[in-house]
């Protein structure tokens, strides 16, 4: 795909990048007219030969709450044309969508290199829920698990001596980072308990007197935790609870949202799993698997290379407060979201962490 890709693009520039106009598929001097298909490969006659082929499709599956639509990998036997039909139809989006990958990673590591003073950078992600079992159990159990939610914050910020023993200044820059959980048996991942997250991890901050003017997080692009009108409404609005100046919230490109919060979700459920299996404690709920971490994993090895885990339980999740808003055209294109006045946000098709401007938040 790669290859094929690159086929149908302008040459690129020294730097590997191409026009933004070639990805957006509006240059007249490319495009997927240019890939070249062997009259075979064009074929829809009768006597051309079957192709067996698979590509991922929405079905009309039934289940207990009626008829869904469900994406599934669905097996094709075809005329060769309509195979080839379909790879030019791919090639339309994989250039952004390839390029978008790569740039918003890229972007993270700018800026963590080059984080200002007084800034901050959180990575959030909700772990999957954490199954709790029993090294001796009835059949009831096995059937009938207890599952717990699992919020991770990797958090990025400036040393502070009273706390870590070294002081991070403009000439001589020391980054930490730390491990944030927010453990609760709240199983309803939504906006709300994503907003009570940031505001753990703001009062977090206050408390270890780092001050914040600029909260940078990435996220994925999860509708009902991160990315949808109501999440970016509710962003704006929360400056002045948060204390920030500037909120700006920036969004991985679909499927490529793996990282280092995953892999902290799972050395948690993974060191969880083997203390009950060798008996050293029993976690029933989530108040014991909040009990187990606090205890046993707050202080990560010296050769790992964060600074610390913070462990925070939360009994409920408040959803009083209803912050609805109106819709936004277009926002799963949005990779960048900014907030500096309550009520107002500034969006991006893209984020960008390479301009000193754009670093220190001050360009429009």
């Amino acid at each position: 795909m790669y290859e094929i890709s690159n086929q149908t693009l302008c040459p690129s520039h020294s730097d590997g990048l191409h026009n933004k106009s070639c990805l957006d598929r509006t240059c007249l001097g490319c495009g997927v007219q240019k890939v070249h298909l062997h009259p075979e490969e064009l074929r829809t006659d009768d006597a051309s030969p079957d192709v067996s082929w698979e590509c991922f499709d929405y079905v009309n599956i039934k289940s207990k709450r009626g008829e869904t639509k469900k994406l599934m990998l669905v097996k094709k036997v075809t005329k060769p044309a309509e195979l080839f039909q379909y790879m030019i139809k791919l090639l339309e989006k994989f250039p952004m969508h390839n390029m978008g990958a790569q740039w918003q990673v890229q972007q993270l590591r700018n800026l963590v290199q080059n984080l200002p003073q007084n800034h901050c950078v959180t990575i959030h992600d909700f772990s999957e829920n954490y199954r709790c079992s029993e090294r001796n159990e009835i059949q009831s159990n096995y059937f009938q698990k207890t599952e717990v939610s699992i919020h991770v914050t990797i958090l990025h910020r400036h040393a502070i001596l009273e706390l870590d023993g070294l002081e991070s200044t403009t000439e001589k820059p020391e980054i930490v980072t730390e491990h944030f959980y927010v453990i609760s048996p709240d199983e309803k991942h939504d906006q709300h308990f994503t907003h009570y997250c940031q505001k753990i991890i703001s009062d977090y901050l206050k408390s270890i007197s780092y001050e914040v003017k600029t909260m940078h997080e990435f996220c994925d692009g999860c509708a009902a935790q991160y990315k949808s009108r109501h999440c970016f409404g509710d962003l704006s609005d929360s400056l002045s609870e948060f204390c920030y100046q500037k909120l700006i919230r920036n969004f991985f490109e679909t499927s490529h949202a793996k990282g280092p919060q995953d892999a902290a979700g799972g050395f948690l459920k993974n060191q969880a799993d083997l203390a009950v299996i060798r008996g050293i404690c029993i976690i029933q709920d989530a108040k014991g698997l909040y009990l187990f971490a606090k205890e046993k994993l707050e202080t990560p090895k010296d050769s790992s290379n964060i600074r610390r885990r913070i462990f925070e339980y939360v009994e409920e999740i408040p959803r009083e407060k209803a912050r609805l808003y109106k819709p936004l055209p277009g926002i799963r294109s949005v990779h960048q979201l900014v907030s500096v006045i309550s009520g107002e946000n500034y969006i991006r098709p893209l984020s960008c962490y390479n301009c000193e401007d754009c670093i220190e938040g001050n360009s429009e």
